[in-house]
């Protein structure tokens, strides 16, 4: 389904979208509209650009089969098509490679892609085996289910980094009780750990076809007969990376000519105390550039 900024219906909104934000099916999707304080979305409203959140729903062992081709062209390409017109698409991590697989099937105004792996290649060998064992250990319990819990996805994101997982709980010990920050900080960990459970099939498309055959980066993600990158985009593309992600590292996102590298991380660069005059105006300046195109 699909759904506007501050909770309105896209039958309560003025107009019809002119973007269309695509989250990630790992997390849930309030991230790029976490609250009336720290939203992207609401912000881009402010300043005149209608939006509209993709929310991936829940998640049931009848999803067995739903992988990142089946959201984008079963699930994402008839929403776009029903809104009639060609919109601007902005992915966030792994709503990236699903908008970037629907942008090659589909006209868009532009293609923005926030945070987004591709070349799954970049991630260290060792890390890319770590996560290989981690999946055969689990693939079993996650087939006979038809679903991967959150549980699994999260020990994986545990182990990326455990210096930063450290180093950001001793930042919020130091906060002062009940502040801004505390209480935004929660906030943001409530939604880290969060999220409905995946498809199976989607599971393993990760662990097995991007994590350990990069069948993205290599060229070999083909989707309905269209081989998927940023080249058969339809529509100007755009690419926003982290320098310090720990999820998906600069050696792992699309690189396309142009792209702008943010100091902020993975999810700072969307909602931390920098994003409103950093990642947010660059949106903003991007999509008004092309605007009035056609």
């Amino acid at each position: 389904m699909l759904r506007s900024a501050a909770g309105l219906t896209l039958e309560q909104s003025a107009a019809s979208p002119q973007i269309v934000f695509v989250p990630s099916p790992i997390n849930a999707p309030h991230v790029l509209d976490m609250d009336a304080d720290c939203s992207l979305m609401g912000w881009l409203g402010r300043e005149g650009l209608s939006s509209a959140l993709v929310d991936w729903g829940t998640t049931a062992p009848a999803h067995r089969d739903h992988d990142l081709d089946h959201l984008a062209t079963r699930l994402l390409l008839p929403m776009l098509q029903a809104i009639g017109r060609p919109v601007h698409l902005v992915g966030y991590c792994l709503g990236g490679m699903i908008a970037m697989a629907a942008a090659c099937h589909i006209e868009v105004r532009s293609l923005t892609l926030i945070a987004t792996p591709w070349h799954f290649s970049g991630y260290p060998a060792r890390r890319r085996e770590e996560l290989t064992v981690m999946w055969q250990h689990h693939r079993p319990a996650c087939e006979a289910m038809g679903l991967v819990p959150m549980e699994v996805m999260q020990h994986g994101f545990w182990t990326l980094s455990p210096a930063k997982l450290m180093e950001k709980y001793l930042k919020f010990g130091a906060m002062p009780e009940d502040s801004a920050s505390a209480r935004r900080f929660v906030a943001v960990e409530d939604w880290a750990n969060g999220g409905e459970p995946l498809p199976f099939a989607l599971g393993a498309q990760l662990f097995e076809q991007l994590y350990r055959d990069d069948r993205s980066g290599s060229g070999d993600w083909i989707v309905d007969g269209i081989r998927i990158g940023p080249d058969a985009v339809r529509g100007p593309i755009m690419e926003f990376a982290s320098a310090s992600d720990a999820i998906v590292p600069l050696a792992c996102s699309p690189d396309v000519p142009g792209r702008e590298v943010l100091a902020s991380g993975h999810v700072g660069m969307v909602i931390g105390g920098s994003a409103p005059t950093t990642l947010w105006p660059m949106l903003r300046r991007w999509i008004l550039s092309h605007e009035a195109s056609t």
